[in-house]
């Protein structure tokens, strides 16, 4: 039997991507896992694996739940990724205080787009928002009983 190095590449291929989707399958379970012990980083990632159907089935409204709950926990990139789905809405006073939140949790991106948001508000409109970055405080999750 000759050796077809291309059909052997094709292979080594497939099985490297069926090791990925189960590796995925696998972190989703266990992001699961973590989410009910109150882990915002798990909450955050199982709204992109609801978002995109990797490891889980694919649910926006899933996605759309975890996403919120976790930028009010305090995870930066969910706060980032919040303020643009607020902005989209047209919610510009609590887009700009996610930014500025999301900015001092150290989203660098945040930053530059705060400032952008920042130039077309009025003074009035500025002030409540960054008062409310001010005032915010990060929701705290009890972890569920395990049963």
């Amino acid at each position: 039997m000759a050796f077809d190095r291309d059909e052997c590449v094709e292979q080594c291929f497939a099985v490297v991507n069926d090791l990925h989707v189960l590796a995925r399958f696998v972190l989703a379970k266990w992001y699961l896992r973590a989410v009910e012990g109150g882990n915002v980083r798990a909450m955050y990632n199982i709204s992109l694996y609801y978002s995109y159907g990797e490891g889980l089935a694919q649910d926006p409204v899933h996605a759309k739940r975890w996403l919120p709950l976790a930028a009010d926990c305090g995870h930066k990139k969910a706060l980032y990724e919040c303020d643009i789905k607020l902005c989209a809405a047209g919610d510009k006073v609590k887009c700009l205080m996610y930014l500025e939140l999301a900015t001092r949790h150290g989203e660098a991106a945040a930053a530059h787009m705060r400032d952008v948001i920042l130039e077309s508000f009025s003074v009035v409109n500025a002030q409540r928002a960054m008062s409310d970055a001010d005032k915010w405080k990060p929701r705290t999750l009890h972890p569920r009983p395990r049963r």
